[in-house]
């Protein structure tokens, strides 16, 4: 199989004139697979996905407006995500893919589903953020998040002044966050586990970072256009979609997965006993699996 090694710093500059960044791991010749990042992230973050590397996927990270290289754009949308993606899958002549998401990025792959139907061929949500415009979206999530997606969806500008001291932490002194979070008794031991993990953590001290490169407003925009009305209902949605989710995430509790499939017909929703947020590495081959699935079957019928 012809493989390509991780490309890291591309960039293509948007219709708009503003600037998107991505990277690109794993075989040129395999099915392209759009990997939106959490929030915060980056394009550096894929391969915290996979226990080594990513397997048949050509995995393509873009990074949201705000985040790394990608220029931030005042008073986007949560659907305007799909029109970047399409503009970024044009450029590397792609007319097919499949999308992904984690936690923060998941909202946004269900808008590229949502957003470009005819080429979308499946959707997967990995420990993803639900709708939270409703009575009792944040029961059971940590204490920290609901205080988040509380000010993100009422007064960002003070959301601004929560995260900052965070995100200054993980540009000068990231070994601090992650030996914070391996001990941290109010994550779930699955969670704690992978974030003791030697690679997680050499991954995160090198590379979370990238996320503030241009500061907080990336983060902060996002996490207000993610608290508010996504702008299209899930139900609409046309792509098959997958979700998976430990039954112990307390970042995004279970029950919002369980809402969120619920509102999409025919999803399949796969809940992980014991597990916690981090569930990615653990299980990166049956969710390839999953994703590919649909385009062996759809390469079978066409």
């Amino acid at each position: 199989m012809q493989t390509q090694t991780a490309d890291l710093d591309r960039v293509i500059r948007l219709s708009d004139g503003r600037v998107l960044g991505y990277a690109e791991y794993g075989p040129v010749a395999g099915p392209a697979l759009f990997l939106c990042h959490g929030s915060p992230g980056s394009r550096l973050d894929a391969p915290h996905m996979w226990p080594g590397e990513p397997g048949a996927v050509r995995v393509i990270a873009p990074e949201r407006p705000g985040y790394g290289r990608s220029t931030f754009q005042p008073g986007r949308r949560l659907t305007d995500w799909a029109d970047d993606v399409r503009q970024l899958a044009d450029w590397l002549r792609i007319d097919r893919f499949l999308v992904a998401g984690f936690s923060g990025g998941g909202p946004h792959a269900l808008a590229v589903a949502h957003g470009l139907p005819e080429r979308v061929i499946a959707v997967g949500c990995i420990g993803s953020v639900g709708p939270i415009d409703t009575p009792g979206a944040l029961a059971g999530m940590q204490r920290t998040n609901r205080m988040i997606f509380r000010l993100a969806r009422r007064t960002p500008q003070a959301l601004g002044l929560l995260v900052a001291p965070h995100a200054y932490l993980i540009k000068h002194q990231p070994g601090k966050i992650a030996d914070r979070a391996a001990r941290d008794r109010h994550l779930p031991e699955a969670d704690r586990a992978v974030m003791a993990d030697p690679r997680q953590r050499e991954l995160m001290t090198t590379v979370g970072s990238e996320a503030f490169r241009q500061g907080i407003r990336g983060l902060v925009h996002e996490a207000h256009i993610c608290a508010r009305p996504w702008g299209f209902d899930p139900a609409t949605i046309r792509p098959p979609v997958f979700l998976w989710h430990g039954d112990q995430d307390t970042n995004v509790p279970v029950a919002m997965a369980q809402r969120l499939a619920a509102r999409i017909p025919g999803s399949t929703l796969t809940i992980y006993p014991g597990e916690g947020h981090l569930t990615v590495p653990k299980h990166w081959p049956e969710i390839q699996a999953a994703l590919l699935s649909v385009t062996q079957h759809r390469s079978r019928i066409s």
